[in-house]
C-alpha cells in the first residue's frame, strides 16, 4: 500500500533530495543511519524500494561495519556528536578509507561546534555532498507525527536539568518548524497563554520559520495554498482524557496488550497451533478501517466484512460468531493470505474483549464517574470513596490502574485530602503548585506510599460511616486524632503529621461541570489552598494541527 498524507510528502522529500540527488546509472551505494535516521525512513520506505533507487545495503553507523573502499556511502544521520564522531571515525583509516566517499545528509542544521570537527577531520578530502535537509521529525501515521523525544518530560521538568532546558526548547522548536518546511507551510502561530513556556516556544517556532523563509521565499504561498495555523497547546489543556481507558480500537489494543513496535503477537487455535505476528500500520487497510471505531462496532464490522467475504467467494457457513470464525479461516488453505487480515483482527478484537469483561468493565465506570463528577443518572457524586475504596482494594487491578483513579480523584476534589497534601510537601517546591510535576512524582516514584496512606484513610472513614451516628467511637475519632502528638508535634511520623478531613458537605468540591473524551476539554482553573494554582507545559504532546478557514492575515504569533 502507497504511504499517503503525511508519509508520502516524508517519502517524497527523502527521494528527490536525498536518494536521486546522488544517483548514477549502474552504480549501487550503501546507506549508512543512526537510530532516529532509520526510524524515519522505516515509517515510509520498505527495503525493496530503497533497492530499487541503487542502495545495496543498509547499515547502523553505531554498530561494527565491513570497510568497503570501492563503494560511495550515503549518510542520513542526526546532528549529533556520537553519530558525527562515528561519521569522522570512518574516514581516518589508512591507507584507504572505509568507503570510496560520503554524500552527508543531517536532518536538521548541525550545530557549529560539530561542524568545526568535520572541518578539521579527513573526511573533507572525501566529502562530495553536505546537506541539511530539515526532517526533524516521525512521520508515525498519515496524518500524525511524533518529534520522538520521550525523553523529554524528564528534562524538561527536573529541577536536576533546568540548566538544559533553554537547549530543549530550541530542540524542539526546530523540530515543530522543520515538519513546517516539509509541508510548505508558513503558518501564524497560536499559542495557549496560560503558560510562559507556551509563550516561548511559539516564538522559538517563529524564529526558525523566519529563517526557512529566507532560502524558501514561497514557502506557503501558492494559488490554492491557504493560510494554516499551527496550534501550540499543553497537557494541562485537558488533563482527565490520558488517565481514561479509551474503548476504540486501536488506543485499546495498545493500552492492554503487549504490542511493541507496532507488532501484535498472537496464538493461532485450530487443526495445527501456531504463534503468529501481524504489524498493524497502514499497509493493512483493514486496520485503518476500524482503528478508530469503538471496539463494540469493530467486532461487529469484522464478522460482517469476512461473511461478505465469503459470499463473494461463493463459499457457505454456518451462523458462527467471533469466536468461532478464526477456527473455520484455518481449514481454507486455498484463501489462507487473503484471509489472514481477518483471522489478525478476529484474534485482536476478541483479546481487547477479553480485557474488558475482566477489569476495564468496571474500571470505565469509576473513571468515568470520576472525570465527569457525576454518575450515570448524572447525579453528582457526593462521596467518591464509595466508589474508589472496591477498586483500590481489588488485588486484581495493577497498581497503574489504580494510580489513575488517585490521580482522577485528585482532579475530581480540584486538589486532596491532607494526607497527600501533605506527602506533595515533601517534594521539592520550587515549582509549587505546578501539576504536571507532581502528577509525575506520584506516579513513578510515591505511588507506594500514596496508596497506602489512601487506602487507610478509606478503610477508616468506611468504618466510620458504617457505625451508627451516636456511636462514641464515630464522633471522638477525630477529636483524639487531632488532639495526639503523633498529629501536631511530629510531621514525620505515620501519617503525615496532618489533621483528617473534614467530612462536612462543605468540604467536597461537587464539580458541576461534564467532563467526556468527546467533548471540548474544561478550561484552567484556579483552585484553593490544596489545589494546583497552575499547570505546566506537556512539550512531548504539543501538536500541529492545519486549518484553512478564515487564518489571520498577519505572521505574528498571538494567544488563544
Amino acid at each position: 500500500m502507497t504511504p499517503s498524507g503525511l508519509k508520502a510528502v516524508v517519502r517524497e522529500k527523502i527521494l528527490s533530495v536525498l536518494l536521486c540527488s546522488v544517483k548514477k546509472e549502474g552504480e549501487w551505494k550503501i546507506l549508512i543511519m543512526d537510530h532516529p535516521s532509520m526510524r524515519i525512513l522505516s515509517s515510509c520506505y520498505t527495503m525493496s524500494d530503497i533497492v530499487d533507487e541503487g542502495i545495496m545495503l543498509m547499515e547502523d553507523i553505531n554498530k561494527p561495519r565491513e570497510p568497503i573502499p570501492s563503494l560511495e556511502a550515503i549518510y542520513l544521520l542526526s546532528p549529533v556528536e556520537k553519530s558525527v564522531q562515528a561519521l569522522i571515525n570512518d574516514f581516518q583509516g589508512t591507507p584507504t578509507f572505509t568507503y570510496k566517499a560520503a554524500h552527508v545528509f543531517f536532518l536538521n542544521s548541525c550545530p557549529k561546534p560539530l561542524f568545526k570537527m568535520l572541518e578539521k577531520s579527513r573526511i573533507t578530502k572525501a566529502t562530495k555532498t553536505l546537506k541539511e535537509i530539515n526532517m526533524a521529525f516521525l512521520p508515525y501515521e498519515s496524518q500524525v507525527y511524533s518529534l520522538d523525544r520521550p525523553q523529554i518530560f524528564h528534562e524538561w521538568f527536573s529541577p536536576h536539568r533546568s540548566l538544559e532546558k533553554n537547549e530543549q526548547l530550541a530542540m524542539l522548536a526546530e523540530q515543530i518548524a522543520t515538519l513546517c518546511e516539509t509541508l510548505e507551510e508558513y503558518p501564524a502561530i497560536c499559542y495557549r497563554k496560560d503558560h510562559e513556556d507556551n509563550f516561548h516556544l511559539a516564538h522559538a517556532v517563529l524564529a526558525k520559520l523566519k529563517v526557512f523563509k529566507v532560502y524558501e521565499p514561497s514557502m506557503g504561498e501558492g494559488p490554492d495554498n491557504a493560510r494554516s495555523q499551527l496550534l501550540i497547546v499543553d497537557r494541562s489543556f485537558d488533563l482527565m482524557s490520558p488517565l481514561l481507558h479509551e474503548l476504540t480500537y486501536q488506543a485499546m489494543a495498545y493500552n492492554l496488550l503487549s504490542i511493541e513496535n507496532d507488532i501484535y503477537k498472537y496464538e493461532m487455535t485450530g487443526t495445527s497451533d501456531s504463534r503468529e505476528e501481524a504489524l498493524l500500520d497502514e499497509n493493512d487497510e483493514l486496520w485503518v478501517q476500524l482503528r478508530h471505531m469503538h471496539i463494540a462496532d469493530v467486532s461487529k464490522k469484522v464478522t460482517e466484512l469476512l461473511r461478505t467475504f465469503y459470499e463473494s467467494k461463493r463459499l457457505t457457513m454456518d451462523k458462527a460468531n467471533i469466536q468461532d470464525l478464526s477456527q473455520i479461516l484455518r481449514k481454507m488453505p486455498k484463501y489462507q493470505r487473503e484471509l489472514n487480515k481477518y483471522s489478525t483482527h478476529l484474534n485482536l478484537a476478541k483479546h481487547c474483549m477479553r480485557h474488558f469483561k475482566g477489569t476495564v468493565e468496571k474500571l470505565c465506570s469509576v473513571e468515568q464517574d470520576l472525570a465527569m463528577g457525576t454518575d450515570v443518572d448524572g447525579e453528582v457524586i457526593k462521596d467518591p470513596m464509595k466508589i474508589i475504596l472496591p477498586v483500590l482494594l481489588d488485588p486484581s487491578v495493577q497498581a497503574y490502574d489504580k494510580t489513575r483513579i488517585i490521580l482522577l480523584y485528585i482532579f475530581l476534589k480540584n486538589g486532596v485530602y491532607n494526607e497527600v497534601v501533605s506527602l506533595l510537601a515533601h517534594m521539592d517546591d520550587q515549582d509549587k503548585g505546578k501539576i504536571a510535576l507532581r502528577i509525575a512524582f506520584i506516579a513513578e516514584t510515591k505511588l507506594a506510599i500514596v496508596v497506602t496512606v489512601l487506602l487507610e484513610k478509606l478503610q477508616q472513614d468506611e468504618r466510620n460511616r458504617r457505625r451508627p451516628s451516636g456511636h462514641p467511637a464515630s464522633t471522638n475519632h477525630r477529636k483524639s486524632q487531632r488532639d495526639s502528638p503523633a498529629c501536631t508535634a511530629n510531621p514525620t511520623r505515620r501519617g503525615y503529621g496532618v489533621h483528617p478531613p473534614d467530612r462536612s458537605a462543605n468540604s467536597y468540591c461537587q464539580r458541576s461541570q461534564r467532563h467526556s473524551q468527546t467533548a471540548a476539554p474544561v478550561p484552567h482553573r484556579q483552585t484553593d489552598q490544596y489545589g494546583p494554582k497552575s499547570h505546566q507545559t506537556d512539550p512531548c504532546r504539543q501538536k500541529v494541527a492545519r486549518f484553512h478557514s478564515n487564518p489571520p492575515d498577519n505572521s505574528r504569533t498571538r494567544k488563544i
